[in-house]
């Protein structure tokens, strides 16, 4: 049990100050944490694996994956403040079409 404590990081003054289940807890807590820590990692490479597939084989027209298409709740703001961007540009792109197409239309009529 020594060995497997000090593996786990259980200082040794820790170690022989606590009973027997108190070390079987924190023994068991530490390979809860190691598990979760191997999920947390597969996951996150089958997300970047997904993620590069997905983007490699996206076509033209399909818009890049982002952030918040997986943690929706995590990346909320950073979401609305690119929504929010994207309209604006949206907005100043059709202003500065419709002020081409001005140009071109008065030019027209003026016969220039």
């Amino acid at each position: 049990m020594y060995p497997s404590a000090l593996e786990a990081g259980i200082p040794v003054e820790v170690f022989w100050g606590l009973s027997v289940l108190e070390v079987q807890d924190l023994l068991k807590a530490h390979a809860q944490k190691r598990e979760e820590d191997l999920k947390t990692s597969v996951w996150m490479q089958f997300l970047q694996a997904e993620l590069v597939l997905r983007f490699l084989t996206r076509e033209k027209s399909d818009p890049v994956p982002m952030p918040w298409d997986y943690y929706p709740e995590l990346f909320r703001e950073d979401r609305d403040a690119y929504e929010r961007d994207a309209a604006v540009k949206e907005l100043e792109d059709f202003k500065e079409r419709r002020r081409q197409y001005a140009d071109a239309l008065n030019r027209r009529l003026r016969g220039v």
